[in-house]
């Protein structure tokens, strides 16, 4: 059965490019991707367009807030591959965002994310796009009611989950594998949000050029929308208010035409004089975050120099020189201490009563050394050392030292065999060893 409300009038891909059959076909699987976002939103989008710009860095283009959204589908340097379907849906969220918000400001960032966080929990629950649930089954001829399209998708939720549990597969991703370095994985994806800001024409000198050329392609009008399939989304669409509304409690305001960031809205943080993008900044863990409000009273030394949380500093166990930004150690991950001229403390007021270390007991505090012999006499409260490292060496030392230097084993007088010492006699020719 269908209904007149297709949420994009229609595709445009180009048909003289290679493989234009599939263009078309991963235009609307793009679009049947995202289309529960866009039905929670009320939003429209006139044409999806695929775009193959000279420009190389170039992935999306938003004209006049939905009128128009052109994605590129193909690798630049070679127009017959495809990029990675999760990448073009990733692009495509980007451009819808701005149907809404035109600059790439805060606001724009945290409806991005929240676009993103819908998309990822659809896939975790088994949603695939129109027509299909789960595991590609076709949905039937005759009009389901929305409790069996709930119960549908609640069972393809929970078959998700059970396949998916322990599977350590990031979605969207190839599985993790042992030692991989996390920290790398999450500056690819900082680095893939920085390329889809950057290749964003929207709101460009050539952003009306390229929309024309966009317009050369071949228009295919979208078929009306199903409704059995958009009682589909209706359900996938509650199961992730559902969860949003436990994670947020009462903060939570689902999305909606006038609230598109929902919850997001009201617990994304205010614009920072840099302007940094929330997924650059919560990359980089050497930048400073505001102290909650509990610690607001507490005493702050103004005159502290924070100068030397800015240069390299060598760790402590391992002698390595590790970035500024690095809070510990990239080879033994120890923790990075604090710099010395920060330990200096200033007078207190004669009306304090909080207890305060005294110049004459910090001076008397030994350096920190990379001797071992050392390390292992130093003052328990110094914060320099690590006391379950240095307890766990010292721990080992005196085991090796008890350890009795004794041979591995004895050779047989009769028959030249050899034995461990476990052993009191040959076992080749039953002679019992001459001594213990």
């Amino acid at each position: 059965m269908r209904e007149l409300d297709p949420l994009i009038s229609e595709y445009r891909h180009e048909k003289k490019r290679p493989r234009e059959a599939e263009a078309l076909l991963i235009l609307r699987k793009v679009a049947s991707l995202v289309k529960p976002i866009m039905r929670q939103r009320a939003w429209r989008v006139g044409a999806l367009c695929e775009f193959y710009p000279q420009q190389r860095n170039l992935l999306g283009l938003n004209v006049n807030s939905g009128q128009k959204i052109c994605l590129r589908l193909r690798y630049p340097s070679d127009q017959q591959q495809f990029l990675p379907i999760e990448e073009v849906v990733d692009t495509m969220l980007h451009e819808l965002s701005h149907n809404v918000i035109g600059p790439h400001n805060q606001q724009f960032h945290a409806l991005w994310n929240q676009l993103r966080d819908e998309h990822e929990e659809l896939a975790r629950k088994g949603y695939t796009g129109e027509g299909f649930l789960s595991q590609g089954k076709r949905l039937g001829g005759q009009r389901i009611p929305l409790d069996e399209a709930r119960r549908q998708a609640r069972a393809a939720a929970e078959q998700r989950r059970v396949l998916a549990k322990n599977s350590g597969k990031k979605l969207g991703g190839t599985r993790v594998l042992r030692g991989t370095d996390i920290r790398k994985l999450r500056a690819d994806a900082a680095q893939r949000r920085i390329e889809v800001t950057q290749g964003c024409a929207s709101g460009t000198d050539r952003s009306i050029e390229l929309a024309e050329e966009a317009s050369h392609g071949f228009r295919t009008q979208a078929e009306e929308d199903d409704a059995n399939e958009r009682a589909i989304m209706e359900a996938f669409i509650e199961l992730i208010q559902e969860e949003e509304r436990e994670k947020y409690e009462s903060s939570y305001a689902p999305p909606s035409q006038e609230n598109p960031a929902g919850p997001r809205a009201k617990s994304s943080p205010p614009p920072t004089a840099s302007d940094i993008p929330p997924a650059i900044s919560e990359s980089l863990p050497g930048l400073p975050k505001e102290a909650p409000s509990s610690n607001r009273n507490k005493t702050v030394d103004l005159t502290a120099d924070n100068s030397s949380y800015e240069t390299p500093w060598i760790c402590p166990m391992c002698t390595l020189e590790n970035p500024s930004t690095f809070l510990c150690c990239d080879v033994c991950a120890a923790e990075r201490p604090p710099p010395t001229n920060t330990l200096s403390t200033s007078t207190p007021d004669q009306n304090s009563t909080q207890p305060v270390r005294s110049e004459s007991r910090n001076s008397k505090k030994r350096p920190l050394s990379f001797d071992r012999k050392e390390e292992k006499h130093t003052n328990p409260g110094d914060p320099f050392v690590f006391k379950n490292r240095t307890r766990a060496l010292d721990t080992l030392k005196s085991l090796d030292r008890g350890v009795d230097k004794k041979p591995l084993g004895w050779v047989c007088i009769s028959c030249s065999s050899f034995m461990e010492s476990q052993w009191w006699t040959c076992s080749c020719c039953g002679t019992m060893k001459p001594s213990s």
